[in-house]
């Protein structure tokens, strides 16, 4: 079966907004942004769960999407690797509705926030390996996490113009 092509765009805020925040600098004079993402743990027995993650480079394919219903989810890139973002709403069935997927590329300036259950794909780096810390709320149980693997893998153009 041929996958589908998807093309993505570069990852600019206000494209985001639906999905979470994009956190990134905007030059060189000094910058503070407080509450630049909206932290959220809907659970009380769940803690803060500080992950750092070395992922190797991937093919641009979406085989999978994910999603976190009670919390929030952060990664932050430290070694400057670009990744590719690929997000979804809900649809009736509360299912990852692909007829709305979006697919950016994240320099390796960008840190993404993703809102607390927002479709994504996992976690891709392009070209090289990349160095992440990821913060999200956790309690272990199986309803941290809910993952559906895809019917059909998505190819992703990843040629910015």
């Amino acid at each position: 079966m041929t996958a589908l092509v998807i093309k993505a765009m570069a990852l600019i805020p206000e494209a985001f907004l639906e999905y979470g925040s994009v956190l990134m600098s905007r030059g060189i004079a000094p910058q503070r942004d407080e509450f630049a993402g909206h932290i959220e743990n809907r659970r009380d027995e769940a803690k803060p769960n500080l992950t750092f993650i070395h992922a190797l480079p991937k093919p641009p394919v979406v085989v999978a999407m994910e999603r976190h219903p009670y919390s929030s989810q952060t990664f932050v890139p430290m070694n400057g690797a670009r990744s590719l973002i690929a997000v979804c709403p809900s649809d009736t069935g509360d299912e990852p509705d692909l007829s709305r997927l979006q697919v950016f590329v994240a320099d390796g300036g960008q840190s993404v926030h993703y809102n607390a259950g927002t479709w994504h794909a996992p976690l891709c780096t392009l070209e090289q390996p990349g160095e992440y810390v990821m913060l999200r709320w956790d309690d272990g149980g199986i309803d941290d996490t809910e993952l559906r693997r895809l019917d059909q893998p998505l190819e992703i153009d990843i040629n910015i113009t």
